[in-house]
């Protein structure tokens, strides 16, 4: 096999390595190791090549060292390492290390390989953008064909990864379609075809990470477009409608709010004691659960409501409804959304449609008119009242947040400077949870869901420091800032903020591919190089400002 033979099988084995995992990343944790491995392979490979021309490995070494993000992420895979130094649990930090080794070996893999053209970059980033517009396709045909589970959580039809990945897996790929489409009159077309399925996935599933960010991103970009305008009209107007999205976004949220707890004011002394056939009311004046406009916990009378419900239905009421609750409690809270007393009145006015979907779970009549993000704010609106009432925060995502950061900034006053070691995070929040007396059970007892917060607990303030400079690094160094690094550096940022995106493979494969990549040099083919730029317009001013 000739030199230019081998070169160009080299160059097809490392691009389809490349190939696997950004397919992988919205669908499988198996065949991003698989890629990671490919590619290690490939590099080895050209290690070889190299040695059988008498190449020096220092022409390799010299593109490791060049790129800063790359160095950046390996100093990142140290942090866990240096926390050896003061961890008592040695199993939990070696499954540590392993889960964060991605950050060791994708930047110097990606950097030590040949470097990618500006053709197989396009390439790579199109087999991303159409594999997670068809892990989209998927997931929503698995909501159109339904199931109990579905019905119980509709995020369930996110398939492949979680939800929240995948919202920003998506929000990214809308990020990078527009990047490179929306110079044309196709581009533009595309874009709005491809946003379709994207945005109404996102809707469906009520993601308010995922909208969030794709606000963040759409506010970042518009403003960027705006201030690269010559047109001083344009220049305003961008700005404006954006200021406006950003307005009715805040707006769409304050009312949803509003009508929620919003309820008539209650004199508690003058509520009615006992029902039309003389049983007492309790009506749990301290527990003051409010829910769509309505106190959930008035007017229970608690002997009419069991012996009017036996005559309605055959499940007893201390057992568990189709979405596995207390039937009492989802009947409660279904007769209130109906503005009816738990008493035998209010049992009796409700049809046969309203006992089967109370026997079903459902909780409120007007759940299942609910859709997308507003049925997701009222699910919020729901945890924080029921907390707020006293209730318990079990199984509640986002008020477990709450006692997730709690429980981490009471760790964090106890090991402020230099944190609990690598291995001791698990135990010391376990540890926490019990101290404190926490209201969540064992199994809900988890880590912070905040990867800032989870630094700080295992590395103290100055890992923390660390951390946020190794983050920020790619918009920081100047040679670097471009469009593609500061939107990664954004969306990776963003997530930080409500999960533990870096204790899981899919969260640092996520971060370490696109860092190296974005950041990468990339080279120039002959055929890009014969192919006049003002004609074929194959490089973006992203690459061409790296030249």
């Amino acid at each position: 096999m000739t030199i230019t033979n081998r070169n160009n099988l080299l160059r097809y084995l490392q691009f389809i390595g490349f190939a696997i995992i950004a397919v992988a990343l919205p669908f499988s944790n198996f065949l991003m190791s698989f890629g990671m491995f490919w590619l290690c392979g490939v590099l080895i490979l050209q290690l070889i090549h190299d040695a059988s021309l008498k190449l020096p490995f220092e022409r390799r070494w010299r593109q490791f060292t060049s790129n800063s993000t790359a160095i950046a992420l390996v100093a990142l895979f140290a942090l866990p390492v240096v926390g050896l130094l003061w961890t008592q649990n040695a199993d939990y930090a070696l499954w540590d290390l392993r889960m964060k080794l991605p950050l060791l070996a994708l930047p110097l893999i990606i950097s030590l390989t040949n470097p990618l053209t500006q053709g197989e970059f396009r390439a790579l980033v199109g087999l991303f953008v159409l594999a997670v517009l068809v892990a989209v396709m998927w997931c929503l045909q698995v909501n159109w064909l339904g199931s109990p589970e579905i019905d119980r959580d509709v995020r369930k039809i996110s398939v492949f990864i979680s939800h929240v990945r995948f919202s920003l897996l998506i929000v990214l790929a809308l990020g990078l379609l527009v990047r490179f489409a929306y110079d044309s009159a196709q581009g533009k077309l595309l874009i709005v075809l491809y946003s379709a399925p994207c945005l109404y996935f996102i809707y469906v599933i009520g993601s308010i990470t995922g909208a969030g960010v794709l606000l963040t991103l759409l506010a970042w970009m518009g403003f960027r477009h705006s201030f690269s305008q010559k047109n001083s009209v344009t220049r305003f107007v961008i700005p404006v409608i954006l200021c406006l999205l950003v307005a009715a976004s805040a707006a769409f949220v304050v009312s949803a709010c509003k009508r929620y707890f919003q309820v008539a004011p209650m004199d508690w002394n003058a509520l009615e004691k006992s029902t039309p056939r003389g049983e007492p009311y309790d009506h749990h004046a301290n527990f003051p659960f409010i829910e769509n406009g309505h106190y959930v916990m008035t007017y229970v009378a608690w002997g009419e409501l069991y012996e009017t419900w036996y005559v309605r239905s055959i499940m007893h009421p201390d057992s568990l409804d189709g979405r596995g609750h207390v039937l009492k409690g989802t009947l409660i809270r279904y007769l209130a959304s109906k503005d009816l007393r738990k008493d035998a009145d209010g049992v009796r006015a409700l049809t046969n449609e309203d006992i089967r979907a109370i026997e079903a779970g459902v909780p409120t009549c007007t759940e299942m008119s609910e859709r997308g993000l507003h049925k997701r704010l009222n699910r919020i609106f729901f945890e924080w009242s029921n907390y707020r009432a006293g209730g318990d925060p079990d199984g509640h995502s986002v008020i477990q947040r709450w006692e997730f950061w709690k429980t981490a900034a009471w760790i964090i006053k106890h090991h402020a400077w230099i944190g609990v070691g690598t291995g001791d995070v698990k135990d010391a929040f376990q540890e926490a949870y019990t101290i404190n007396n926490s209201p969540l059970d064992d199994a809900y007892r988890l880590r912070a869901h905040n990867q800032y917060l989870t630094m700080w607990v295992t590395y103290g303030v100055f890992g923390l420091l660390a951390f946020l400079v190794i983050v920020f690094w790619p918009v920081w160094r100047s040679e670097q800032r471009n469009t593609l690094t500061v939107m990664i550096v954004l969306l990776v940022s963003l997530s930080f903020l409500t999960e533990d995106t870096l204790e899981s493979q899919a969260g640092v494969m996520f971060m370490a591919y696109f860092y190296t990549l974005f950041t990468s040099k990339r080279a120039v083919s002959l055929e890009e190089l014969r192919r006049p730029i003002s004609k074929g317009k194959h490089l973006s001013s992203d690459a061409r400002s790296r030249k």
